[in-house]
């Protein structure tokens, strides 16, 4: 498998639990069938483990857990960098959120599903545009959040193009799913949580 496939894998698993070989095939722009070499080396190590359910997909074993969070927690002496930039990633999380919100409540009748998506995207490209500067900035001393930046700009794209499922959609690699995701690895990498978080508003 390709340098990096396996640790890629074991990054989403922990964010999410669990995910289907053709989530994360999309999620990574790779083939299923090497996926699922990956995933079955993986167990081979003790890391992941298939539910046997195709609807479930595959999840990280404790080991795997393990493994995932010393890679997000080792930021280089970088806490007051990923601080800083998380203070700016909250405001672009209000905004997402609000987007999201009025997508969810759009009317399709009244405006027309092409000049909607126009709309929704031109909100969006700000927001894109500025978590895109917060990964570039961090990346480089916290490797772990290398994946969202091209997720994020494929989803944007297909949902500039018209495929309504990458705004919102929960099956797809959608902005929501994949910004949701970069969320919990600020809260893991800082050593916070969403409940902390919530409940501090």
């Amino acid at each position: 498998m390709p340098v990096g496939t396996a640790e890629a894998i074991l990054h989403i698993l922990r964010i999410k639990s669990r995910a289907t070989v053709d989530y994360l095939a999309g999620a990574l722009d790779l083939p299923p069938s090497e996926i699922a070499t990956a995933l079955t080396a993986l167990a081979r190590q003790g890391l992941t483990a298939d539910s046997g359910k195709p609807r479930f997909g595959w999840g990280i074993t404790p080991p795997g857990k393990e493994t995932a969070e010393l890679r997000i927690t080792a930021t280089n002496g970088t806490r007051e960098l990923l601080d800083r930039h998380y203070a700016t990633f909250r405001g672009l999380n209000d905004a997402l959120k609000q987007l999201c919100a009025d997508w969810q409540q759009r009317d399709q009748a009244n405006e027309g599903t092409a000049r909607l998506a126009v709309r929704f995207a031109a909100r969006l490209a700000p927001i894109d545009d500025g978590i895109q500067a917060i990964l570039a900035a961090i990346v480089p001393s916290a490797p772990a959040f290398g994946l969202y930046a091209p997720r994020l700009s494929r989803a944007r794209a297909k949902f500039a193009a018209g495929d309504d499922r990458f705004l919102t959609g929960i099956l797809v690699d959608s902005y929501h799913n994949v910004w949701f995701e970069c969320h919990e690895c600020f809260f893991l990498a800082l050593g916070r949580s969403r409940q902390e978080e919530e409940a501090a508003r």
